[in-house]
């Protein structure tokens, strides 16, 4: 049976994007991106919702993404990844299978088979989901110091209530703090 983990970053007032999906305001300096290209040593599949997908494939790819982050880059190329959507017709982004039918009961089942884990990056919307759900086995939130107006509230919509263990805890020299916490 997969794990399923997910990695999200938020500003101190709880938000993970301004409206319009602007995330410029997270700091991901040198430590951060030696934490993100680690991480994807794990060979985890990578799960995103639509809107997240898009973005991440509108800059992974790029030469400005390999040259400014040269091992992530290349982690986010080669990883396989799974896109939910109901709208994307199809995934240019190589190594990438769309989910477009019944997306809960997909990731349940696949949560069920054997293989690698499963990591979801950002995609809120999906997030309260699967965390509705309760298919979301880890949380690593990666709190930025920064405080950002017009912001749309981390699992906001979420009807499930549940108390979390910290697992682990790390602070990174620009004040960015990360908690993981386990159900």
């Amino acid at each position: 049976m997969r794990t399923i983990s997910s990695f999200t970053f938020i500003s101190l007032n709880g938000c993970y994007k301004r409206l319009g999906n602007d995330i410029n305001w997270h700091q991901h300096g040198e430590e951060e991106a030696a934490f993100s290209a680690e991480n994807l040593k794990t060979g985890n599949t990578l799960l995103f919702g639509r809107v997240t997908y898009e973005m991440m494939a509108g800059f992974w790819p790029t030469p400005m993404a390999a040259e400014l982050f040269p091992e992530v880059a290349q982690g986010m190329n080669n990883a396989e990844k799974i896109v939910c959507s109901s709208t994307l017709g199809q995934a240019a982004w190589s190594n990438t299978t769309i989910i477009s039918q019944d997306i809960v009961s997909a990731i349940r089942a696949l949560k069920k088979t054997s293989g690698k884990n499963i990591t979801i990056l950002g995609s809120g919307i999906l997030q309260t989901s699967l965390a509705d759900e309760g298919l979301i086995d880890e949380f690593q939130v990666m709190i930025d110091p920064v405080i950002i107006d017009n912001g749309v509230q981390f699992l906001s919509a979420i009807t499930r209530t549940g108390t979390l263990k910290l697992k682990s805890n790390r602070t990174f020299q620009s004040g960015t703090v990360l908690l993981t916490y386990t159900k």
